[in-house]
């Protein structure tokens, strides 16, 4: 895996807060991501995303985070649903 050279860092606190810390590198990855589901998603297709950190085996996210208190996110899997599937896997309103 390539070393990732941006910040994009996931954490959670015990309240369930998420905290993204990312410099515009780490932001252009996120976005190149969402734009890559959201073009899936156009052609009714689902699709998904991995981010990890280096020490699980991965790349695209850092270990950076500030604070005392917060727990590092080491896989964000990013899913995009299609209406069906949202429907499907029962996560509609």
């Amino acid at each position: 895996m390539p070393k990732t050279n941006h910040l994009l860092s996931f954490a959670t606190d015990n309240d369930g807060q998420l905290f993204i810390h990312a410099d515009i590198a780490g932001v252009d990855c996120l976005i190149r991501s969402l734009t890559h589901l959201r073009q899936h998603l156009n052609e009714g297709v689902c699709e998904h995303d991995h981010f990890m950190t280096e020490s699980w085996g991965g790349s695209g996210l850092t270990e950076q985070t500030l604070g005392k208190g917060v727990q590092t996110i080491h896989h964000v899997k990013i899913y995009g649903w299609t209406p069906e599937w949202v429907h499907k896997h029962g996560l509609s309103a």
